[in-house]
Protein backbone atom coordinates (compact mmCIF):
# COMPACT_ATOMS: atom_id res chain seq x y z
CA UNK A 1 0.00 0.00 0.00
CA UNK A 2 3.12 2.34 0.74
CA UNK A 3 4.77 1.93 -2.80
CA UNK A 4 1.37 2.19 -4.48
CA UNK A 5 0.33 5.81 -2.58
CA UNK A 6 4.17 7.11 -3.50
CA UNK A 7 3.21 6.26 -7.27
CA UNK A 8 -0.22 7.83 -7.21
CA UNK A 9 1.83 10.70 -5.45
CA UNK A 10 4.58 11.13 -8.07
CA UNK A 11 1.80 11.02 -10.58
CA UNK A 12 -0.36 13.46 -9.29
CA UNK A 13 2.78 15.79 -8.98
CA UNK A 14 3.57 14.94 -12.49
CA UNK A 15 0.35 15.99 -13.62
CA UNK A 16 0.05 18.98 -11.53
CA UNK A 17 3.52 19.87 -13.29
CA UNK A 18 1.99 19.54 -16.01
CA UNK A 19 -1.71 20.48 -15.90
CA UNK A 20 -1.60 23.12 -13.02
CA UNK A 21 -3.87 21.12 -10.88
CA UNK A 22 -3.40 19.97 -7.89
CA UNK A 23 -6.11 19.06 -5.54
CA UNK A 24 -6.19 18.54 -1.77
CA UNK A 25 -8.29 16.11 -0.16
CA UNK A 26 -8.53 14.17 3.37
CA UNK A 27 -5.86 12.16 4.24
CA UNK A 28 -7.74 8.69 3.40
CA UNK A 29 -7.93 9.58 -0.29
CA UNK A 30 -4.87 8.72 -2.52
CA UNK A 31 -6.61 9.37 -5.95
CA UNK A 32 -9.56 9.88 -6.75
CA UNK A 33 -11.06 11.50 -10.22
CA UNK A 34 -11.91 14.92 -10.64
CA UNK A 35 -13.43 17.16 -12.81
CA UNK A 36 -10.84 19.52 -12.73
CA UNK A 37 -7.71 16.76 -12.16
CA UNK A 38 -6.38 14.66 -9.75
CA UNK A 39 -7.07 14.25 -6.01
CA UNK A 40 -3.74 13.54 -3.95
CA UNK A 41 -3.28 15.12 -0.37
CA UNK A 42 -0.26 17.00 -0.47
CA UNK A 43 1.10 15.81 2.29
CA UNK A 44 1.48 12.28 0.62
CA UNK A 45 3.50 14.02 -2.54
CA UNK A 46 5.81 15.76 0.34
CA UNK A 47 6.52 12.90 2.15
CA UNK A 48 6.93 10.65 -1.92
CA UNK A 49 9.45 12.94 -2.53
CA UNK A 50 11.02 14.13 0.37
CA UNK A 51 10.26 17.67 -0.24
CA UNK A 52 7.46 19.99 1.19
CA UNK A 53 4.60 20.64 -1.58
CA UNK A 54 2.41 23.11 -1.60
CA UNK A 55 -0.31 24.56 -3.59
CA UNK A 56 -0.56 28.19 -4.02
CA UNK A 57 -4.37 28.53 -4.77
CA UNK A 58 -3.99 32.18 -5.47
CA UNK A 59 -1.82 31.82 -8.51
CA UNK A 60 -2.35 27.50 -9.57
CA UNK A 61 0.81 27.10 -9.29
CA UNK A 62 2.57 24.00 -7.37
CA UNK A 63 5.45 25.26 -4.66
CA UNK A 64 8.36 22.74 -4.07
CA UNK A 65 10.22 23.94 -1.30
CA UNK A 66 13.80 22.49 -1.04
CA UNK A 67 15.26 22.20 2.79
CA UNK A 68 17.29 24.39 1.71
CA UNK A 69 15.15 26.97 1.81
CA UNK A 70 13.46 26.08 4.98
CA UNK A 71 16.16 25.78 6.98
CA UNK A 72 17.23 29.93 5.72
CA UNK A 73 13.76 31.01 6.75
CA UNK A 74 13.77 29.08 10.04
CA UNK A 75 17.12 30.41 10.76
CA UNK A 76 18.74 27.09 12.11
CA UNK A 77 19.71 23.88 10.44
CA UNK A 78 18.58 20.78 12.99
CA UNK A 79 22.33 18.40 12.82
CA UNK A 80 21.92 15.26 14.40
CA UNK A 81 25.02 13.21 15.85
CA UNK A 82 25.80 10.58 18.94
CA UNK A 83 28.38 12.46 20.61
CA UNK A 84 29.79 8.73 21.52
CA UNK A 85 32.37 8.32 18.55
CA UNK A 86 35.74 10.30 19.35
CA UNK A 87 37.51 12.21 17.47
CA UNK A 88 34.53 12.71 15.02
CA UNK A 89 31.72 13.42 17.72
CA UNK A 90 31.80 13.92 21.96
CA UNK A 91 29.15 15.02 23.80
CA UNK A 92 31.64 16.51 27.11
CA UNK A 93 29.90 15.83 29.88
CA UNK A 94 31.96 18.73 32.01
CA UNK A 95 30.47 20.97 29.50
CA UNK A 96 26.87 19.17 27.95
CA UNK A 97 28.46 20.60 24.85
CA UNK A 98 29.49 18.54 21.56
CA UNK A 99 33.00 18.45 20.47
CA UNK A 100 35.34 16.83 17.97
CA UNK A 101 35.73 16.75 14.02
CA UNK A 102 32.15 16.84 12.88
CA UNK A 103 31.09 19.02 15.24
CA UNK A 104 33.57 22.07 14.47
CA UNK A 105 32.56 21.12 10.75
CA UNK A 106 29.09 21.52 11.19
CA UNK A 107 29.44 24.78 13.04
CA UNK A 108 31.39 26.27 9.78
CA UNK A 109 28.53 24.85 7.49
CA UNK A 110 26.13 26.77 10.28
CA UNK A 111 28.37 30.22 9.31
CA UNK A 112 28.46 29.68 5.25
CA UNK A 113 24.47 29.37 5.89
CA UNK A 114 24.18 32.05 7.67
CA UNK A 115 22.46 30.39 10.49
CA UNK A 116 22.76 28.71 14.04
CA UNK A 117 23.66 25.13 14.71
CA UNK A 118 21.37 23.13 16.91
CA UNK A 119 22.99 19.70 17.80
CA UNK A 120 20.44 16.84 18.41
CA UNK A 121 21.70 13.79 20.14
CA UNK A 122 20.51 10.17 17.94
CA UNK A 123 21.95 7.03 18.55
CA UNK A 124 23.93 4.05 16.02
CA UNK A 125 20.76 1.86 16.48
CA UNK A 126 18.19 4.98 15.60
CA UNK A 127 20.11 7.23 12.94
CA UNK A 128 18.69 6.36 10.20
CA UNK A 129 14.85 6.07 12.05
CA UNK A 130 15.14 9.87 13.25
CA UNK A 131 16.37 10.81 10.14
CA UNK A 132 13.29 9.60 8.63
CA UNK A 133 11.08 11.08 11.59
CA UNK A 134 12.81 14.37 10.50
CA UNK A 135 14.50 14.96 13.85
CA UNK A 136 17.37 16.58 12.01
CA UNK A 137 17.96 17.88 8.81
CA UNK A 138 21.65 16.28 8.52
CA UNK A 139 23.38 13.90 10.96
CA UNK A 140 27.23 14.01 11.05
CA UNK A 141 29.91 12.25 13.20
CA UNK A 142 31.86 9.19 11.15
CA UNK A 143 28.99 8.05 9.12
CA UNK A 144 30.29 5.34 7.37
CA UNK A 145 29.42 5.79 3.43
CA UNK A 146 27.78 2.69 2.27
CA UNK A 147 25.35 1.21 0.00
CA UNK A 148 22.32 -0.09 2.66
CA UNK A 149 22.12 3.73 4.14
CA UNK A 150 22.03 5.21 0.51
CA UNK A 151 18.62 2.84 0.01
CA UNK A 152 16.99 4.91 2.19
CA UNK A 153 18.64 8.68 2.23
CA UNK A 154 21.54 9.73 0.85
CA UNK A 155 24.89 10.44 1.50
CA UNK A 156 27.42 12.85 0.78
CA UNK A 157 30.86 13.30 -0.60
CA UNK A 158 33.57 11.22 1.53
CA UNK A 159 35.57 13.17 3.18
CA UNK A 160 37.87 10.99 4.86
CA UNK A 161 38.93 7.21 3.93
CA UNK A 162 39.56 4.64 6.94
CA UNK A 163 39.27 1.08 7.50
CA UNK A 164 38.48 -1.36 10.14
CA UNK A 165 41.22 -2.31 12.40
CA UNK A 166 41.90 -3.49 16.54
CA UNK A 167 42.44 -1.37 19.39
CA UNK A 168 44.23 -3.77 21.72
CA UNK A 169 46.01 -3.89 24.79
CA UNK A 170 49.63 -3.00 24.39
CA UNK A 171 50.71 -6.15 25.77
CA UNK A 172 49.00 -8.06 23.50
CA UNK A 173 50.31 -6.62 19.97
CA UNK A 174 52.36 -10.04 19.06
CA UNK A 175 49.43 -12.00 19.93
CA UNK A 176 46.58 -10.22 17.50
CA UNK A 177 48.47 -9.66 14.16
CA UNK A 178 45.19 -10.64 11.59
CA UNK A 179 41.59 -11.23 12.01
CA UNK A 180 42.14 -14.80 12.31
CA UNK A 181 44.34 -14.06 15.53
CA UNK A 182 41.33 -12.25 17.35
CA UNK A 183 38.69 -14.11 16.29
CA UNK A 184 39.51 -17.29 18.72
CA UNK A 185 36.93 -18.79 21.41
CA UNK A 186 39.39 -17.41 24.07
CA UNK A 187 39.02 -14.13 22.89
CA UNK A 188 35.66 -11.39 24.12
CA UNK A 189 35.39 -8.31 21.18
CA UNK A 190 33.63 -5.55 22.79
CA UNK A 191 30.89 -3.62 19.81
CA UNK A 192 28.68 -0.95 20.16
CA UNK A 193 25.09 -1.70 18.96
CA UNK A 194 23.56 -0.93 15.45
CA UNK A 195 26.94 0.78 13.52
CA UNK A 196 29.22 -0.51 10.78
CA UNK A 197 31.84 -1.80 13.80
CA UNK A 198 28.90 -4.67 15.10
CA UNK A 199 27.96 -5.40 11.25
CA UNK A 200 32.02 -5.84 10.75
CA UNK A 201 31.63 -8.34 13.51
CA UNK A 202 29.06 -10.22 13.00
CA UNK A 203 30.01 -10.76 9.44
CA UNK A 204 33.75 -11.97 9.73
CA UNK A 205 34.14 -13.05 13.35
CA UNK A 206 32.34 -16.78 14.23
CA UNK A 207 34.27 -18.63 17.11
CA UNK A 208 35.02 -15.09 19.45
CA UNK A 209 32.57 -14.23 22.17
CA UNK A 210 30.77 -10.75 21.17
CA UNK A 211 30.31 -8.57 23.85
CA UNK A 212 27.60 -5.79 23.00
CA UNK A 213 28.63 -2.46 25.22
CA UNK A 214 26.10 0.00 24.87
CA UNK A 215 27.99 3.04 25.47
CA UNK A 216 31.19 2.79 22.57
CA UNK A 217 33.09 5.76 24.67
CA UNK A 218 33.12 2.47 27.50
CA UNK A 219 34.69 0.12 25.08
CA UNK A 220 38.48 1.26 24.93
CA UNK A 221 38.84 1.42 28.89
CA UNK A 222 36.98 -2.32 29.00
CA UNK A 223 40.18 -3.12 26.86
CA UNK A 224 42.29 -1.78 28.54
CA UNK A 225 41.28 -3.20 31.92
CA UNK A 226 41.09 -6.32 30.43
CA UNK A 227 37.21 -6.89 30.49
CA UNK A 228 37.56 -7.88 26.73
CA UNK A 229 40.68 -8.28 24.48
CA UNK A 230 39.37 -6.31 21.44
CA UNK A 231 37.38 -3.61 19.82
CA UNK A 232 37.63 -3.56 16.04
CA UNK A 233 36.81 -0.07 14.99
CA UNK A 234 38.03 2.55 12.76
CA UNK A 235 41.49 2.98 12.36
CA UNK A 236 41.12 6.74 13.26
CA UNK A 237 39.47 5.76 16.41
CA UNK A 238 41.82 3.52 17.44
CA UNK A 239 44.80 5.36 16.87
CA UNK A 240 42.81 8.29 19.18
CA UNK A 241 42.38 5.93 22.08
CA UNK A 242 45.92 4.31 21.84
CA UNK A 243 47.45 7.98 21.95
CA UNK A 244 45.07 9.25 24.75
CA UNK A 245 46.19 6.00 26.93
CA UNK A 246 49.26 4.12 27.05
CA UNK A 247 47.95 0.64 27.99
CA UNK A 248 46.58 0.16 24.32
CA UNK A 249 47.85 -0.33 20.98
CA UNK A 250 45.99 0.45 17.57
CA UNK A 251 47.10 -2.75 15.82
CA UNK A 252 47.13 -3.04 11.80
CA UNK A 253 45.91 0.43 10.83
CA UNK A 254 48.57 0.58 7.73
CA UNK A 255 47.00 -2.50 6.71
CA UNK A 256 43.06 -2.24 7.70
CA UNK A 257 39.90 -5.00 7.33
CA UNK A 258 38.17 -2.52 5.19
CA UNK A 259 38.48 0.91 2.88
CA UNK A 260 35.50 3.34 3.48
CA UNK A 261 34.87 6.34 3.83
CA UNK A 262 33.25 8.74 6.09
CA UNK A 263 30.01 11.17 4.48
CA UNK A 264 27.48 13.18 5.82
CA UNK A 265 23.19 11.86 5.81
CA UNK A 266 20.23 13.72 4.62
CA UNK A 267 17.16 13.26 3.65
CA UNK A 268 17.16 12.03 -0.10
CA UNK A 269 14.92 13.76 -3.01
CA UNK A 270 16.52 17.30 -2.27
CA UNK A 271 18.66 17.90 -4.96
CA UNK A 272 18.54 21.44 -3.79
CA UNK A 273 20.26 21.14 -0.35
CA UNK A 274 22.16 18.24 -1.58
CA UNK A 275 23.82 19.59 -3.80
CA UNK A 276 24.51 22.83 -1.62
CA UNK A 277 26.39 20.25 0.78
CA UNK A 278 28.37 18.88 -2.08
CA UNK A 279 29.45 22.46 -3.26
CA UNK A 280 30.29 23.32 0.59
CA UNK A 281 32.40 20.25 0.97
CA UNK A 282 34.53 21.05 -2.34
CA UNK A 283 34.82 24.28 -0.89
CA UNK A 284 35.78 22.89 2.51
CA UNK A 285 38.87 20.56 0.47
CA UNK A 286 40.06 23.32 -1.37
CA UNK A 287 40.55 25.67 1.00
CA UNK A 288 42.47 23.23 3.07
CA UNK A 289 39.78 23.59 6.19
CA UNK A 290 39.72 19.24 5.95
CA UNK A 291 42.82 19.67 6.15
CA UNK A 292 43.15 22.06 9.28
CA UNK A 293 40.11 19.74 10.87
CA UNK A 294 42.56 16.57 10.45
CA UNK A 295 45.41 18.62 12.21
CA UNK A 296 43.21 19.57 15.17
CA UNK A 297 41.40 16.54 15.87
CA UNK A 298 43.21 13.42 14.15
CA UNK A 299 47.00 14.14 14.01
Amino acid sequence: MKKRNKIFAAAALAIALLTGHLLTGPSTAVAQPEKSGVMVPVEAVSKALGQTVTWDPQTKQVKIQSRLDAILERGYIRVGTTGDYKPFTYLNPETNEFEGYDIDAAKLLGQQLGVEVRFVQTSWPTLMDDLLADKFDIAVGGITRNVERQKKAHLSQGYIRFGKSPLIRLEDKDRFKSLADIDQPDVKIGVNPGGTNEKFVRANIKNAQVIVVENNLEIPKMVAEGKVDVMITDNIEAMLYAKEDNRLYAALTDQPFTIDEKGYLMHRGDLIFQNWIELWMDEMKLKGQFDNLHKKWIE
